[in-house]
């Protein structure tokens, strides 16, 4: 179950829905069995959950990529408060449980969703995700840092109504 939850939070950090993140997960599923040949079991430092992991997320990404026009010509513009700390994102992600992490994840629009998936919690440079997404360099910063800006927003309503809510 714990390797199953794991698989699955990948798939989910891409997606919008569960139900498309199970559809995704599934279709992942899919590859990794039918590769099982390419993993080698005899050497004891191999890891199959980061190598099904990274079958996972390409696949994520795939399926992205199929769904959505990313050639759609993006400028970015400035971003007057980017260094906006009023509230702790990393703080504030530790407090909440994982299934509202990735319920809040999955409200940023797709391609912020799919940077910040990247990035913040799969690790990729901005070069990798340019390899992989065909998202130019400057453009994976840009939308990193809206979905930061936006997540931040979000977590002060979520605190905001707490408060309003508790007083």
């Amino acid at each position: 179950r714990f390797t199953y939850e794991r698989l699955l939070n990948c798939t989910l950090r891409y997606t919008k829905s569960v139900e498309e993140g199970q559809w995704v997960f599934n279709l992942a599923m899919l590859k990794v069995f039918r590769h099982l040949d390419r993993f080698n079991l005899t050497d004891p430092k191999s890891n199959y959950l980061a190598w099904a992991k990274d079958i996972l997320i390409k696949t994520s990404i795939d399926h992205l990529r199929k769904n959505i026009n990313y050639r759609k010509l993006l400028i970015p513009t400035e971003i007057k408060d980017y260094n906006d700390r009023q509230y702790d994102l990393n703080t504030a992600l530790d407090d909440l449980a994982t299934e509202a992490i990735f319920a809040l994840i999955q409200t940023l629009i797709e391609r912020e969703r799919l940077i910040f998936s990247m990035y913040e919690i799969d690790g990729f440079s901005h070069r990798k995700i340019e390899a992989l997404t065909e998202i130019k360099s400057n453009t994976s910063k840009w939308l990193l840092a809206k979905a930061k800006k936006s997540l931040r927003q979000k977590l002060n309503q979520q605190s905001a109504l707490k408060l309003k809510n508790n007083g």
